[in-house]
């Protein structure tokens, strides 16, 4: 619990920091400057420049948030199939044991407890 909040504040003020950093950075006067950008054979229009690294950050956000989600998804799904085998299996086991248990033979008495000649 105390780990869970302390990990949530860690990734907060990490995402604050890098915010501040970019806000910072974006305010200064190269990045205000309005340029075009060359995609393949395409010329954009004139926009200033934190505008095409903005729309680089976001898109990256983006494309990780799905990639991440997707492989949750795909990899929880698994790990129920996984918990979900491993119960059959359990109860195969415990089934196995118990029958086991049922069937046992006594084992064989001793040849001195036998014999009666031994004193």
């Amino acid at each position: 619990m105390i780990m869970g909040f302390i990990k949530w504040i860690v990734l907060f003020l990490c995402a604050f920091c890098v915010a501040f950093v970019i806000i910072v950075t974006f305010s200064q006067a190269p990045f205000k400057q309005p340029v075009p950008a060359m995609i393949f054979t395409y010329q954009t229009a004139s926009i200033p420049l934190y505008w095409y690294v903005l729309g680089a950050l976001c898109l990256g956000l983006v494309i990780g948030l799905v990639v991440a989600l997707y492989y949750g998804i795909v990899l929880k799904a698994a790990l129920y199939k996984k918990k979900k085998r491993i119960r059959e299996l359990e109860d195969t086991i415990g089934l196995l044991e118990s029958a086991q248990n049922k069937n046992a033979v006594d084992p064989a008495p001793d040849a001195k407890s036998l014999s009666t000649d031994a004193v």
